[in-house]
């Protein structure tokens, strides 16, 4: 299985917050690596230690970095939070510092770390990487499903439903240069790494994606009077990209996380005309009147087949 410690990959429901779910997931090792129960979360104001082993005397700092790159570790806030700590060592009695990070940390950032408190301890990228090995039946719910996808199903899916001078461009892009990158969708818990091309346009990679999993693109929910359709788009580093520009142009690189972001829209099909309410019962009247439940109501509908058409998709590769 495919550790990487960083949303989407790793997820803890519990929390909204990435700092809080790496806390959360640090604990959740940590106490599995202690045969006792004297491992504790601090509540606010932590002052440097978020995590707190009574027995052994160990404190710990948890740092986060949400996009799972070594060069955005902060280690300015980790100086500062060490400094919290050394300030209360006398009152809170702990003997070792460990610092607890997502990423691996960098030499220079480590010797300023240790500049302030020499005898610090960090476990790093590397560190949870091996104890998610060590206990991998126990951390299976923190991580999203990973799905890889053959560069021959892409040209296969491009020849078999993409008209021929479309689809021939497609190829001699993906056969010129090609590169994985993992793809996350904000409606189903899974990450699918894709082989595309550099020279992809954003409106060509969801043309694709709309062949792959064959969403519904538009119903109208009878039972409820509302129309449902889906809107499109492309998130990377947070931004929704435009469709007319290419892979490279928006530095979508090899191994980048790149959102596939679907929006729910509905519109009220009920007219609301006087001759017709007229003749309507109270129950279809106030029913009719209640728009925004019978718009909950339809959305929840359409949601469950689009997650059935990632489920169908997925059965293709997971055995």
């Amino acid at each position: 299985m495919l550790y990487k410690l960083y949303p989407p990959f790793l997820v803890v429901p519990e929390e909204q917050d990435f700092s809080d779910a790496w806390e959360s997931f640090c604990f959740k090792i940590l106490s599995l690596e202690k045969s006792k129960n004297n491992l504790h979360r601090r509540n606010p104001p932590e002052q440097g230690v978020d995590l707190y082993d009574t027995t052994d005397k160990i404190a710990y700092q948890c740092k986060s970095v949400e996009s799972g790159k070594s060069g955005d570790f902060n280690v300015t806030q980790a100086v500062n939070s060490l400094k919290s700590a050394l300030a209360i060592k006398d009152e809170l009695g702990w003997n070792t510092y460990i610092l607890c990070s997502n990423v691996n940390v960098s030499g220079s950032a480590e010797n300023k770390l240790k500049e302030i408190f020499p005898d610090i301890i960090i476990k790093s990228q590397n560190n949870w990487e091996s104890m998610c090995e060590k206990y991998s039946d126990k951390v299976e719910r923190n991580f999203n499903r990973l799905v890889k996808i053959p560069s021959e199903r892409v040209v296969a899916s491009i020849k078999e439903e993409i008209y021929d001078s479309y689809s021939a461009d497609l190829i001699n892009k993906i056969e010129k240069e090609s590169y994985d990158i993992f793809l996350f969708t904000n409606r189903y818990d899974t990450i699918y790494k894709v082989p595309v091309s550099p020279d992809f346009s954003i409106g060509q990679l969801l043309n694709i994606l709309r062949i792959f999993f064959k969403l519904p693109e538009s119903k109208q929910i009878s039972s409820e009077g509302i129309s449902v359709s889906l809107n499109h788009s492309i998130m990377f580093n947070k931004k929704k990209q435009p469709l007319s520009k290419s892979l490279k142009e928006v530095g979508i690189k090899d191994g980048e996380v790149v959102t596939y972001w679907t929006k729910i829209i509905w519109k009220d099909n009920f007219e609301l005309r006087t001759d017709v309410m007229y003749n309507m019962t109270f129950e279809m009247t106030q029913k009719m009147f209640n728009k925004e439940e019978r718009a909950r109501k339809a959305i929840e509908i359409f949601q469950s087949e689009i997650i059935k058409c990632f489920k169908k998709f997925n059965k293709q590769y997971i055995k």
